[in-house]
């Protein structure tokens, strides 16, 4: 996947949260796997397709955006097929899917009913076979186009049921969407449909745990990095921390993580005048708890959970403040939370391990740090 974006922004948008695509492009094409927005402006007001509406998550509409309380319902993904995303350019000519973004898994699907006029999003059961998942991508109406589709540019999307019908919306009082058949040159710019690019915001994050109090390692595992600092973060502040729970909320996006998480030996134990002795001397052990961090989504029971369905697992460290580091990629298509979590040796071996330790009353003694980027 590149990691540069074509564009830094664009001058319309359904959306007042703006998620990064799930394919960043790297050419003025259109490409298989890049999530759109599409959308038209009839007069003076831009409106945008929506789906995955309703408790069924099945009713499609044109709408102004909503100031984004619902922005995933406005995001695209252009596929080669229900189960295959496809690369490369999207050609005129070209059979489509749109996924629209969400929780549940649905598609565009229109020329239902009679006179196959119906548009819906549904779970794309029998796509491949099933005309009213496809989209022919077109230049106009008696135009089929020829070369790739540049992105921004305007498209009928024509679907493949036995009847002439193409995508049509804004009509009606603006909100309604229906398959229509375009010839009689009625409402003709209802037709046409800009290829709009998600924006390519960035945003940022740093947290740090440090030590505002000494916090004993549990006898349990893998034990929350609960942060309690946050060192920098983009101005929107989409990018959400409990400070409870060290829970960090991500929106839909593809970000790079990097950070590490260290423990300590801290003996002995709830004898806080002979720890006051050390006076910021290091205590290491010969023989020290091997362990590492992991990051992984929220939720479960930490000792339920297997490594393998971890987002990343960080490298081995030992107890003698030598960190586990991490770097990964994630990508989510809705919000997401997620934690680290540490474990230092076995359960019964966690006596004198803290997670962070504050024995001269200095906050400055930084044991975990996470710098979350999305691209």
């Amino acid at each position: 996947m590149s990691k540069q974006a074509s564009r830094d922004s664009v001058t319309s948008s359904p959306a007042k949260a703006q998620p990064a695509p799930e394919l960043i492009p790297t050419s003025d094409a259109l490409i298989y796997g890049e999530t759109i927005y599409l959308n038209k402006v009839r007069g003076d007001a831009p409106l945008w397709l929506s789906g995955g509406r309703s408790d069924g998550q099945t009713q499609v509409y044109t709408l102004d955006g909503e100031n984004g309380t619902v922005e995933e319902t406005y995001r695209w993904t252009v596929m080669k097929g229900v189960d295959t995303v496809g690369s490369g350019p999207v050609s005129y000519g070209d059979v489509i899917y749109l996924k629209v973004g969400g929780k549940a898994q649905r598609w565009l699907t229109g020329g239902r009913g009679t006179p196959q006029n119906q548009v819906s999003t549904r779970d794309g059961a029998g796509a491949s076979e099933d005309g009213s998942y496809h989209w022919t991508v077109m230049q106009d109406f008696e135009i089929p186009g020829s070369g790739s589709v540049k992105r921004g540019s305007a498209i009928c999307l024509k679907v493949g049921t036995t009847e002439q019908r193409w995508l049509s919306g804004g009509v009606d009082g603006q909100k309604s969407v229906s398959t229509l058949d375009g010839r009689d040159g009625k409402e003709r710019d209802s037709y046409f449909w800009t290829t709009e690019p998600v924006s390519y915001s960035r945003m940022f994050a740093v947290f740090a745990e440090d030590s505002p109090e000494t916090k004993y390692m549990p006898a349990g595992g893998m034990q929350p990095r609960v942060f309690t600092r946050v060192e920098a973060r983009s101005p929107d502040n989409s990018i959400q921390l409990d400070l409870e729970t060290g829970f960090i909320t991500l929106p839909p996006g593809t970000y790079h993580i990097t950070g590490f998480s260290t423990t300590a030996f801290l003996y002995p134990r709830d004898n806080p005048e002979e720890i006051a002795k050390l006076d910021g001397m290091v205590q290491n052990k010969q023989l020290a708890n091997g362990g590492y961090c992991r990051l992984r989504l929220a939720g479960g029971i930490p000792e339920q959970i297997s490594n393998d369905d971890a987002i990343a697992v960080g490298s081995i460290s030992s107890a003698n403040m030598i960190p586990s580091l991490i770097e990964t990629w994630f990508t989510t298509n809705v919000d997401a939370q997620i934690v680290m979590e540490h474990q230092s040796g076995r359960t019964d071996q966690t006596a004198d391990v803290v997670l962070r330790a504050n024995p001269n009353d200095s906050p400055w003694h930084i044991f975990a740090r996470l710098s979350i980027s999305r691209v």
